[in-house]
């Protein structure tokens, strides 16, 4: 792949991550570039929420990679901005579903984690 275009060359830095975490290696982190805030952020995080759900209602990603791609999307957003009440009906009324289902999510990534010992 071509390393020409700000695509191609974020695209080859995931894979140097990617790297790095198959080794178990954690890279040194720059200094912080000031290009990025919290905005732009956000919106990566609804442009790709968008190119999966578009990719997963005409098929071309399995409804189980796209629940877990989108499980761990929503993890991310928590981190940059809490998301909104998920409400699920309860026998009482409506409560909180997005922290439980958060909860189990951060759970396996660190079960993960503690029985790899990789990290990203």
């Amino acid at each position: 792949m071509s390393n020409t275009t700000p695509g191609n060359r974020l695209y080859g830095m995931m894979q140097v991550l990617l790297t790095h975490y198959a080794h178990k290696e954690v890279p040194d982190p720059a200094e912080d570039r000031g290009v990025v805030d919290q905005q732009d952020a956000l919106d990566a995080v609804l442009s790709l929420a968008a190119f999966l759900d578009a990719n997963a209602q005409a098929g071309r990603i399995s409804v189980n990679d796209a629940e877990h791609m989108a499980s761990m999307l929503m993890v991310i957003r928590e981190c940059i901005r809490p998301l909104p009440v998920g409400l699920v009906e309860s026998s009482g009324g409506e409560a909180d579903g997005v922290t439980p289902d958060l909860q189990e999510m951060v759970n396996a990534l660190r079960t993960a984690r503690d029985e790899t010992g990789m990290r990203g």
